[in-house]
């Protein structure tokens, strides 16, 4: 590439890594790892709530902290699989079908490496050695040679170590706030808790169910709501880029994806009685069962229906109500354990619900819709930080920018 760096160097993994040949003999670690792309080198026992490793593990290797393990098994975003380093532990063991080394930390940072490793060049390296015929019960056709054979771009020790500071405070900083959105759900669930299933309103009997006391007012959906099926448009009719006059088309893939406006679907409404009016919400009667949304205009799947109040009471009020955690589980009791669950309407309507006065309602809402915002503003900052890492990693990592001549929003220097 013209605007590479002369100053890198293409190195092959074996120029800057040797293999981890240690095998866990005698037993001596007790404590198998797996990867995972998205949570790194962790125990089996945290990862799967128990051990998957064979009985006898004297043929797994043995790691210490920093070793690095490559799963050749691809994963969704990971085409040719993962490396991820042991940071959380002092040694672990891990199955011989990974390939495990330990760097030279005079020619690679380590912060750096998991960032190389995680890279567009990892992924074009390990493509360029793969042999044909690509996959042997899910694993990419690599061999340990092929793999030490792979090359990738090396800047000089003190840039690596920039570029991952710099990398890494994105990092960090996403991961704070993702904390927070953690810390505020514990907060909704304990506030919709409280609104829901406290007296006057509710009590819950021993099988977790709740159950309402008696002199509550509480009603059946059935009588404070209308509902309304949508459509299913059928896959030619849709597209993904917006045209004039086109409306989002909500179907479960798109709930799925968090509501990436990337993974929407567009089509031409073909009739005003399909879509989402300003006054009602969809609820996801089967394959997301249960899920609740509202607030953009849209043509909805049939395997939704609108929800509409009667006078009385607050949308927003039965949209939260749908929302808490007990409701939930019963919406999906209701839809039955069939390969597809299908909450009909008539289930839907037997639900009950407690019915405070207006006041109350509005009261719910407030708290309940003030939190729920600062969930939202804080998982689009997560959405902006993780684009931002994206686009500044490629740059730094392919030399297009320098440490030195970049700027990120705050006016940060990199």
């Amino acid at each position: 590439m013209s605007d590479f760096p002369n100053h890198w160097d293409f190195k092959t993994i074996g120029d800057f890594a040797s293999r981890v040949r240690t095998k866990n003999t005698g037993g001596e670690c007790q404590d198998p790892m797996t990867i995972s792309a998205i949570d790194g080198l962790v125990s089996q026992r945290d990862y799967f709530n128990k051990i998957v490793a064979s009985k006898n593990t004297e043929g797994y290797t043995l790691l210490h902290k920093n070793d690095f393990a490559y799963n050749k098994s691809y994963s969704d975003g990971y085409p040719v699989g993962a490396v991820r380093r042991l940071k959380t532990k002092d040694r672990g063991i891990v199955s011989p079908l990974y390939i495990c080394f330990e760097l030279d930390r005079e020619q690679i940072d380590l912060n750096f490496a998991d960032y190389l490793f995680d890279s567009d060049w990892f992924v074009q390296a390990i493509y360029g050695i793969a042999k044909e015929g690509a996959r042997s019960h899910g694993l990419l056709n690599i061999g340990i040679e092929e793999f030490f054979s792979a090359s990738l771009p090396m800047p000089p020790l003190s840039e690596q170590k920039k570029i991952s500071e710099i990398l890494s405070g994105i990092k960090n900083v996403a991961y704070a706030k993702r904390v927070k959105v953690a810390k505020e759900k514990d907060l909704m669930k304990s506030m919709r808790n409280i609104f829901f299933s406290s007296s006057p309103y509710a009590s819950s009997d021993l099988t977790g169910r709740t159950k309402w006391d008696e002199g509550s007012r509480v009603s059946a959906l059935k009588e404070i709501c209308s509902v309304r099926q949508g459509l299913q448009i059928p896959i030619s009719e849709r597209s993904k880029s917006r045209a004039d006059g086109m409306l989002p088309y909500l179907t479960v893939a798109w709930i799925n994806s968090g509501f990436s406006i990337i993974k929407a679907e567009y089509i031409k409404a073909p009739r005003s009685s399909v879509v989402l009016k300003d006054d009602e919400f969809v609820v996801a009667r089967t394959g997301a069962v249960g899920k609740v949304f509202g607030g953009i205009k849209c043509v909805f799947h049939n395997n939704f229906f609108a929800v509409k109040t009667h006078p009385g009471t607050l949308p927003d009020y039965v949209k939260h109500y749908l929302k808490w955690g007990a409701i939930q589980r019963e919406m999906l009791d209701r839809a039955g354990t069939t390969s597809i669950p299908d909450l009909n309407h008539g289930d839907f309507y037997a639900i009950k619900i407690p019915l405070p006065g207006l006041g109350r309602q509005k009261f719910i809402v407030r708290m309940l819709s003030c939190l729920e915002k600062k969930i939202d503003c804080l998982k689009r900052e997560i959405e902006v930080l993780d684009t931002l890492f994206e686009g500044i990693s490629a740059d730094l990592l392919s030399g297009r920018k320098r440490v030195s001549d970049a700027r990120i929003p705050g006016g940060v220097g990199i």
